[in-house]
């Protein structure tokens, strides 16, 4: 037996030198304490001024002592945890974990293959595929619940992933109050503030607004995720060109500073409080002013926020499985296949947005479970090649001899099932696939997604805890 030699490498992608890294994290620092950001919100600029700001009004100067120390007390790993209670995403290192996005306004119908304004019912199909796929880690509601009231459209999104999987979900909202709201929601599930804290099932998301600017509503759903230990994503989502400068290297450092700010008033109100650093950077499209989901641009700055993520030993929210494509079509294939490549070896711990398409307008069923598969194969790409001595197999080799074959040795019965084995693409014979109908990738990825919603029955919820929920609800819904 070989002693001190790896028996397995994880390959990893890399953007950034030690040096550039360092570049980014000096330059945020100069734009802090230099040029300042905007803070909307009154408890955050008295957090600040207590700890030692300088103020101007709205504008705020934070010294990099105040930096350092956010950094030095915010945990450099979040665990969460599924309905059950059962803790099983480990965001830490480069360990990663997929799921889908929020907030399309339209989807594509999976039976009729219309596009169509979405419903609650979209959102309860969409957890409910995802409950089933294996290599969906998470949820994200994926679509706008339609209400007169856009606090709760966000519950009644929450209400609908809940009561569809048992997977931990990561919810966007309003502002403060309705996370507090759906906040009780989480607790009443999972039988208490202290259940919660201890196995977070729940993630808030929340977003600056570049360029160097935290809004009352985004600053309010962090002051209440920090105040309650519910851990918090903090974004940015910057379009370079348009609010941030044209160039990577800028936007990612813009970037960087508007993320480090917000985690000094996170850990301000609540030191030791759980937060996710990262976000989007795509580069705005001079053509059609769109905000580009496929763009090279957008998933390089992604790898470089995840590196920055690590040079803070801090959990890094990323993205992969989205596209601009109109349908699930060659294009949508394509851009989600690279980009959850691109996003796995750079190593981002949640990686979201998969199933969107339009660029983010709609959301595509079809694309969820093709990236269901990507990702399984992609796992394997990433696991790399065990070099244990059973997998060298020189005894085997020895024993087949040359002109032998290996189809009956028990190596091979043991081994085999570590082979990738896709469940959608083809491997048959031409002849065979004739035969089956010359079904498309696009048939068979919209016949599983049909199969599934028609089958797949999620694990319910508690008769006394529906009952609670829907007391709630109803209260809130009447105020």
């Amino acid at each position: 037996m070989k002693s001190n030699v790896s028996i397995q490498l994880t390959p990893s992608l890399c953007f950034l030198s030690h040096n550039q890294r360092e570049d980014i994290h000096f330059g945020a620092l100069e734009l802090l304490e230099n040029t300042g950001v905007q803070i909307l919100h009154s408890e955050a600029i008295s957090l600040l001024r207590e700890a030692g700001a300088i103020i101007d009004e709205k504008l705020v100067r934070i010294p990099e002592a105040l930096v350092k120390r956010a950094l030095s007390t915010t945990p450099s790993r979040v665990v969460m945890a599924n309905r059950h209670g059962e803790r099983n995403m480990f965001l830490e290192g480069k360990r990663s974990y997929f799921g889908t996005g929020s907030c399309c306004p339209y989807t594509i119908d999976p039976f009729s293959g219309q596009r169509r304004l979405a419903e609650k019912t979209d959102v309860a199909n969409m957890a409910k595929l995802c409950d089933y796929l294996h290599n969906i880690d998470f949820v994200m509601s994926m679509n706008l619940v339609r209400h007169p009231s856009p606090e709760m459209g966000y519950i009644h999104e929450f209400d609908a992933m809940l009561r569809n999987t048992t997977k931990p979900i990561i919810v966007s909202a309003q502002n403060g109050n309705n996370v507090y709201n759906i906040i009780k929601m989480a607790q009443i599930t999972m039988g208490s503030s202290e259940d919660l804290r201890k196995k977070p099932m729940l993630a808030v998301y929340s977003e600056s607004t570049s360029p160097l600017r935290h809004a009352e509503d985004a600053l309010s759903k962090l002051l209440i995720c920090a105040e309650h230990r519910i851990p918090l994503i903090h974004t940015v989502g910057i379009m370079a060109g348009a609010t941030a400068p044209i160039t990577l290297a800028g936007a990612i450092v813009q970037a960087n500073a508007e993320l480090l700010s917000g985690l000094v008033i996170h850990q301000l109100k609540q030191p030791g409080a759980p937060f996710i650093y990262g976000g989007t950077i795509t580069a705005i499209d001079m053509k059609t002013m769109a905000h580009p989901y496929g763009a090279p641009e957008f998933h390089v700055a992604s790898a470089a926020l995840t590196e920055m993520g690590e040079y803070y030993s801090l959990p890094v929210f990323s993205t992969g499985g989205c596209s601009d494509a109109k349908s699930f079509d060659e294009q949508a294939a394509a851009e989600a296949a690279y980009s959850l490549l691109l996003a796995s070896l750079s190593g981002g711990n949640l990686i979201h947005d998969i199933g969107y398409i339009d660029s983010g307008l709609t959301s595509s069923l079809s694309q969820i479970v093709f990236s269901d598969e990507m990702i399984e194969l992609i796992k394997h790409v990433t696991s790399g090649i065990s070099f244990k001595e059973d997998d060298l197999a020189l005894n085997i080799i020895h024993d087949v001899g040359p002109g032998g074959h290996f189809l009956a040795e028990k190596h091979t019965l043991d081994h085999f099932r570590k082979i990738y084995s896709p469940k959608l693409f083809t491997r048959h014979s031409y002849a065979n696939w004739e035969t089956s109908g010359k079904r498309s990738l696009g048939d068979i990825v919209n016949d599983e997604v049909v199969r599934i919603l028609d089958n797949h029955i999620p694990d319910p919820i508690d008769k006394e805890i529906i009952a609670e929920l829907d007391k709630l609800i109803v209260s809130l819904d009447s105020n």
